[in-house]
């Protein structure tokens, strides 16, 4: 298995409880409708799966801090001794990132911190605006780190074919090829980690890093990936996030600062992708779903198909500079393919998403209009995508992408010689 690492701060003037087990960390950003529930399953799920050891509820927020403190103190009702307030930087919201939490790393940064001078055995990260948080998430996050020494427990939510696209179509098989750990939501906002987990995040570099707002998430699981440490899933069933109201980012957008801070993370860990070879599953904890999460929107491949169309039209010349042409002559002969029969191939859309990545190191273009330019091939894909698994079962589906991500395993040689050779970029 694998899995790395973080760096820390924050200093608390709290008195040091007698032991600590388990640290529960709560991210919270104007969660005031929801923190009650989560922390009266924070509270269940202690209390019905770990009553024999000794927990901690540590509350990381940004904005309405006393009300949101309040309704988790009357949450844990009889046991709020053990429940304290992390201070942390606020963040700022000029720069919405796409999981809607200013100030995210250093929120992380204070909990994981805390845990690590509590010396708890396992520290859990949980956020505040979900409203389908049950006391099962505390046993299937927490539980294989005490029972089976796994350092990463990442989630696996439940999800219609058609949700989470950007994380099926580029992160999880690009995460897969590079790492070699077969995480399906590897972004996931919760996850469990050990003891020697939280030291190793505390040492990593990436809470100051440019763009460390938007790629926090993912930058902890590559962290853990690269490094020599036990890595799990957890089935958790259906995630929704009540909303923080704020508008929703334009796909773009979140493609932008999705992909970006992936490419960022590429670049800062080449020394070790391009070491592993081969991929493998981790073992999945919990109980199965239903395969398919609430009902996701109607999704029109035909709509999906002309947006590809008109981005070739008018972005075919800007993207010669990124892609080598006889992609783009590929690209171009799925523009009149009929609607019934487009198919983009695994390999071709796994060697594009490696020259976006190449594009992007070399700085070819100005790196957000490159990124962005990147949207009407990914809309292309998601056609494919969804014209193939339409009315398939959940694990047809979990097959099908099974299979991209060994394209993008298989394709990896090809990044790896142009990552070594770029003036073969283009050719």
């Amino acid at each position: 298995m694998a899995s790395t690492g973080l760096s820390s701060s924050a200093a608390t003037a709290t008195p040091e409880p007698a032991g600590t087990d388990i640290l529960v960390g709560l991210l919270s950003c104007r969660d005031a409708g929801t923190i009650g529930t989560v922390a009266r399953a924070v509270r269940d799920g202690l209390a019905n799966h770990f009553g024999t050891l000794a927990a901690r509820v540590v509350l990381a927020t940004e904005g309405s801090e006393g009300e949101t403190a309040g309704r988790v103190r009357e949450a844990l009702a009889g046991s709020d001794d053990r429940f304290e307030i992390a201070p942390c930087r606020a963040g700022t919201a000029l720069d919405m990132p796409y999981h809607g939490i200013p100030g995210k790393p250093h929120a992380l940064q204070a909990l994981l911190t805390r845990a690590q001078a509590l010396d708890a055995r396992a520290c859990l990260i949980l956020d505040a605006g979900v409203s389908t948080l049950t006391p099962h998430w505390i046993r299937w996050l927490a539980g294989p780190i005490f029972e089976h020494e796994v350092d990463l427990v990442s989630p696996y939510y439940d999800r219609h074919a058609y949700e989470g696209a950007l994380t099926k179509g580029i992160v999880a098989p690009l995460v897969r090829a590079l790492y070699g750990v077969r995480l399906r939501q590897p972004a996931a906002a919760e996850f469990a980690c050990s003891r020697r987990m939280v030291d190793w995040l505390l040492e990593e570099d990436i809470w100051d890093r440019e763009g460390a707002p938007v790629g926090i998430d993912l930058w902890l699981t590559t962290a853990a990936a690269a490094g020599d440490f036990r890595l799990a899933e957890a089935s958790l069933g259906a995630r929704v996030s009540a909303g923080r109201g704020e508008e929703a980012l334009d796909l773009a957008t979140t493609l932008a600062q999705v992909v970006g801070s992936l490419f960022v993370d590429l670049d800062a860990r080449v020394e070790i992708w391009q070491r592993r070879r081969g991929s493998v599953a981790v073992p999945l904890f919990g109980e199965p779903h239903g395969g398919g999460s609430l009902e996701a929107a109607a999704v029109d491949p035909e709509r999906l198909i002309e947006s590809y169309r008109l981005g070739y039209r008018e972005l075919r010349d800007l993207w010669t500079w990124i892609l080598p042409a006889r992609t783009i002559v590929d690209l171009g002969r799925l523009v009149n393919a009929p609607a019934a029969g487009f198919r983009l191939d695994d390999g071709l859309w796994a060697r594009v998403v490696y020259d976006f990545a190449l594009g992007y190191r070399l700085r070819v273009l100005a790196r957000d209009h490159l990124l962005r330019s990147l949207v009407p091939l990914y809309l292309g894909w998601l056609a494919s995508f969804v014209l193939q698994v339409r009315g398939l079962s959940g694990a047809a589906v979990d097959e099908r992408l099974d299979r991209l991500g060994g394209a993008f395993e298989a394709e990896k040689s090809y990044l790896i010689a142009k990552w070594r050779w770029p003036e073969r970029l283009r050719t």
